[in-house]
């Protein structure tokens, strides 16, 4: 027998009912060095417990951090029926920990249109996964490009005790491919080893794109859960994007970081997928300014259908770690061209 789509809510996030459309988890996970709990639970579980209300299918999502969610203490989620009409339903939900609110999310859900035009940009050009996993599978290194192996998801015993595989993509581009190159743990080492160090051409972009998929088969499980799953892997190396130039490459080193946040998420889905089937995650940061980096990502399934999108603006403050050194903080680097290039030029200071 299927599994009830709330059953399989409370399975796979821990959602309790506490009262009409309020629903709460005493599951909370701190990644190791984080300020707060992370992220992807709370958006996930906000939009679990917003589904728990409505019988359509997941739009679009948008979302604001306010507070650092702790360990010890339960997480409510309370969620306002805003309008349910013939084709979009809508909902609040304000998460909350000891009274106070961290978190608010709005989402939006809509009955299918058949038949409507469609268009979209082409699926990056990589290599299959399946390439990716032989090229590293033959590698006698305990790494990959961006120092990613067959990683377990740390948080997979507060998501369903799941497990995802995360491998570096190989890009067919020449400029791509050498940008991530500066990103593998085995360049760094063999640089620092020789004392060569990294020349000042060698500029990290802010562009990453990587496959993943959840190991289990997942078959059985409602798309909305599959929706909740992709919302909670979403918030994965977002704020990472906007720190590759200012920490690898010629500036590896040389400024470290004092503290990071993610501000807010928002996520459109467009298609339907699955997280058990292999999915492409491209990320690019457009800006990074006053400690404010913004990152766009963009999901496509295996077959180049773009599933959902999704942008997050985060805080990150940082320091040089030789202060009186010319590094990052105060310099401002302009791309000439948009991903996946990598020509750039110091924007002048006056700018």
């Amino acid at each position: 027998m299927t599994e009830s789509l709330k059953d399989q809510i409370y399975k796979y996030f821990f959602l309790k009912e506490a009262n009409a459309d309020i629903y709460f988890t005493e599951n909370i996970y701190v990644p190791t060095g984080a300020r707060g709990v992370f992220g992807g639970q709370v958006i996930s579980q906000a939009l679990a417990a917003a589904t728990l209300t409505v019988n359509t299918r997941y739009s679009s999502l948008h979302s604001y951090f306010v507070l650092n969610g702790t360990k010890g203490e339960p997480i409510y989620y309370h969620v306002e029926r805003i309008r349910d009409g013939k084709s979009f339903c809508t909902r609040n939900v304000l998460a909350k920990q000891k009274g106070n609110i961290i978190f608010s999310l709005s989402c939006s859900f809509k009955v299918f249109e058949p038949n409507s035009p469609e268009h979209q940009f082409k699926i990056p050009q990589v290599e299959s996964p399946e390439f990716s996993l032989s090229k590293f599978t033959n590698s006698n290194s305990s790494t990959f490009v961006g120092g990613y192996k067959k990683l377990k998801y740390l948080s997979s015993e507060k998501v369903g005790r799941l497990s995802m595989d995360i491998y570096q993509s190989i890009s067919k581009n020449e400029h791509t491919r050498a940008s991530l190159d500066l990103l593998d743990t085995n360049t760094i080492a063999e640089r620092k080893k020789s004392g060569t160090g990294f020349g000042d051409h060698e500029v990290v972009i802010p562009y990453n794109v990587w496959w993943f998929k959840l190991s289990e088969n997942l078959e059985n499980l409602h798309p909305q859960i599959h929706a909740c799953l992709l919302a909670y892997i979403s918030d994965h190396r977002m704020l990472t994007t906007t720190n590759l130039p200012h920490f690898y490459g010629k500036n590896y080193g040389k400024n470290k970081i004092l503290m990071g946040a993610s501000l807010d998420h928002a996520i459109w889905f467009h298609a339907p997928f699955r997280v058990d089937s292999w999915l492409l995650y491209e990320l690019e940061s457009p800006r990074r300014v006053d400690s404010r980096g913004l990152v766009f990502g963009k999901v496509f399934d295996k077959s180049g259908v773009l599933v959902a999108s999704v942008a997050q603006e985060g805080l990150q403050r940082s320091v040089p770690v030789n202060p009186s050194s010319e590094t990052i903080p105060s310099e401002k680097l302009f791309f000439k061209t948009t991903p996946p290039q990598n020509s750039y030029e110091n924007i002048p200071s006056k700018l």
